[in-house]
């Protein structure tokens, strides 16, 4: 099953524009998100995991949803930028 997720950065604007973070966005080292997982009844449930990018995030906090017994109609992803 594949679930959409949107994708937000948490931290100051200049974090989020500034090359480190940019850097460190597209590596292959693992970075904190926390994801909030929407269920079909609009409920929303907050996980928080470490992937190596916005999709895999998206994809182990579904799981995470899934295992607990939600059906997940979409995710916001966040990426904690002071994290780096």
């Amino acid at each position: 099953m594949t679930t959409s997720y949107n994708i937000s950065f948490l931290g100051s604007p200049e974090q989020a524009e500034g090359s480190a973070s940019k850097k460190n966005y597209r590596s292959c080292k693992y970075n904190n998100y926390m994801v909030e997982v929407v269920d079909f009844d609009n409920e929303s449930h907050t996980f928080e995991v470490d992937a190596r990018s916005e999709a895999e995030a998206s994809e182990q906090a579904a799981d995470m949803a899934m295992a607990a017994g939600l059906q997940v109609s979409y995710c916001n992803v966040y990426l904690y930028v002071d994290s780096f």
